[in-house]
């Protein structure tokens, strides 16, 4: 499959785990949070099941009626904390090749908007990308495909959405990618997600930035 696969126009990512190293940093933010309300926090993977969801769910599920107080705390934690979130091995090295090589990028994330800009900032990235569409900008969250269409469309690549990939690391990218019909290349970080490689059938998938680096330097050469 590689064999024929072209070097996109343009590469869209979504940010947590896929650029930025966040899981940890995440489940902790939302055990501090738990805690400050009065929940008990969360233990060994628990978080897993709800990282990547649109954030008006996920909030609502894991805090219910105190899902506002907790959106307040969760930001306070964030904001007081950024220092500790590090962005994926390779991560920049993929930004700085695209660049060099004139492909449009952006990030499509389910996250707060204010929040990811700010960590993109952060990490002097904010010229690597054409657009950012976050939680609440689009008609609909992921899995829906329509924040990712809505970046294409402010790239002015919705007619090209063939050459334009969507990078993702959960089944959540996958489906967006799918919805928008835009090529998807999962990041699995090693795990086991031949269920989701069968449903969505990306066009790649490795197990992290450094691969997805590799492959594009090959791509080019």
């Amino acid at each position: 499959m590689s064999a024929k696969i072209r070097h996109p126009e343009a590469v869209f990512f979504d940010w947590d785990g896929t650029l930025v190293d966040s899981y940890g940093f995440l489940n902790d933010a939302h055990s501090y949070v738990l805690g400050e309300l009065g929940f008990p926090p969360f233990i060994q993977d628990e978080f897993k099941e709800y990282f990547g969801k649109p954030r008006e769910i996920l909030y609502t599920t894991i805090y219910k009626h105190l899902s506002e107080e907790a959106k307040v705390l969760f930001e306070k934690y964030v904001n007081e904390n950024t220092d500790k979130l590090k962005y994926m091995p390779a991560a920049d090295l993929i930004l700085n090749l695209l660049k060099e090589r004139r492909t449009v990028m952006g990030v499509v994330s389910n996250k707060k908007g204010s929040i990811v800009r700010r960590e993109i900032e952060n990490y002097g990235w904010s010229s690597n990308f054409s657009v950012v569409v976050a939680a609440g900008e689009s008609a609909a969250d992921k899995p829906s495909g329509e924040p990712l269409l809505k970046a294409l469309s402010l790239t002015n690549l919705r007619d090209k959405r063939q050459s334009a990939w969507y990078v993702g690391d959960t089944e959540i990218d996958m489906k967006c990618a799918q919805e928008a019909r835009c090529p998807a290349v999962l990041l699995t970080a090693g795990e086991d997600m031949s269920a989701t490689k069968r449903e969505y059938n990306p066009i790649l998938s490795l197990k992290n930035c450094q691969e997805l680096y590799e492959f594009l330097v090959a791509l080019n050469a």
